[in-house]
């Protein structure tokens, strides 16, 4: 490239990072560091990637499981797909423009590949998705509460309308720096508002959830298991959206916050399918049931998390797994009797010659009674 020296492959300075001054567009320097060493959007393209195949399996399974849901449920799950699918097409794209197109081109390091713009946009709609979804739940437990639900609606909107701005702004200037100088402030309103939210979903649900416990175990265990699960599905969405934030903030120099945020849209879409894929375990949980075949583990993404916790927590008695268990009772009769009391034999046989002998007198009386009462015979 003309106006650039490529190092060479074996110098030590190919993989330490470059330092570029670009001007903006109000005249303002900006200076950037950028460390390729590894590339954080390859990481966090190959992340995705790797998130992707769990979000196809759940999708396969759903549609193996839960093929008689309602068609609205359907259409949902097929358009986090169609997005998850178009989300990485877009960081293949961005990944081969990146290390192939531009291998060794310095001047390309500061341009915005507009597939990275659009997998912002991508991971706005799957995120409105699943917030709604976890909204109107929130609107049936709460029994059409729109004092909490409103706000939440708005927030969404929010979220949704900065990634929208951020994306439109990112490919109209093509230019890091000057996108930083300009509209940083909307990048970041969106990472804080979708982290806030994914912390209000979960304490609202997880709040409506405990409110029905009762008197029963059995019941209970279930709301214990659902408001865990709640907590685990929610914290993971939260967690890598703040990761994603405080790289943003405090490390934007390196691109971490991009490969982090690549990775943001799967996990969201496998927080919604898990959720799905979740209600046969918890319906033969609330009926008793703990066929290990007739459900599935909570969550999906770690199967071996939720009978885990239950085998250590009833030592070593899961109930997705009941023991057969069998009970022998053995009785033993003990009688003891003194030998003096004990008839002798010779007594015995005398008093069974005596009966012998009282039925024989009895017989004979009978028969001397029929004969006296029919009178004699006639010649």
């Amino acid at each position: 490239m003309p106006g650039y020296v490529l190092p060479p492959l074996s110098s030590e300075d190919s993989m330490a990072a470059t330092v570029r001054v670009a001007l903006d567009s109000s005249g303002k320097d900006a200076q950037t560091v950028y460390n390729h060493s590894p590339p954080p959007v390859l990481l966090g393209g190959l992340v995705a990637l790797f998130l992707s195949g769990a979000v196809f399996m759940q999708i396969a399974l759903y549609f193996q499981v839960y093929h008689t849901d309602r068609r609205r449920i359907k259409m949902l799950v097929l358009a986090i797909w169609l997005l998850d699918i178009t989300h990485s097409a877009m960081v293949c794209t961005a990944n081969w423009e990146n290390l192939i197109v531009h291998y060794g081109d310095y001047g390309e390091l500061d341009s915005i590949a507009w597939s990275i713009a659009v997998t912002i946009a991508l991971t706005a709609v799957t995120t409105f998705i699943v917030h709604g979804f976890f909204i109107q739940r929130i609107h049936s437990l709460s029994r059409g509460n729109w004092y909490i639900v409103a706000p939440l609606i708005a927030l969404a909107l929010l979220r949704v309308s900065a990634a929208s701005v951020t994306t439109a702004e990112m490919i109209r200037l093509g230019n890091y720096p000057t996108f930083v100088d300009q509209f940083s402030w909307v990048f970041t309103l969106g990472l804080a508002v979708s982290a806030s939210l994914d912390v209000l979903i979960t304490i609202i649900m997880c709040y409506y959830i405990r409110r029905g416990r009762t008197a029963f175990v059995r019941m209970n265990r279930l709301i214990d298991v659902l408001t865990l699960y709640t907590v685990e599905n929610g914290m993971i969405t939260c967690v890598a959206t703040s990761l994603s934030l405080f790289f943003w903030l405090f490390m934007r120099s390196n691109f971490a916050f991009l490969g982090m945020h690549l990775a943001i849209n799967k996990l969201y879409a496998n927080s919604f399918l898990a959720s799905l894929n979740a209600r046969k375990t918890l319906a033969n949980k609330s009926q008793g049931s703990g066929n290990a075949g007739e459900g599935f583990a909570l969550p999906l993404m770690f199967p071996n998390s939720q009978a885990s916790r239950e085998h250590h927590r009833f030592g070593g008695l899961s109930a997705s797994h009941p023991k057969n268990m069998e009970i022998t009772i053995d009785v033993e009769r003990t009688v003891q009797r003194d030998l003096d009391d004990l008839p002798q034999a010779s007594d015995v046989e005398a008093d069974r010659s005596d009966e012998c002998e009282k039925h024989e007198a009895d017989a004979a009386d009978a028969k001397r009674a029929d004969y006296s009462k029919s009178g004699p015979l006639e010649r």
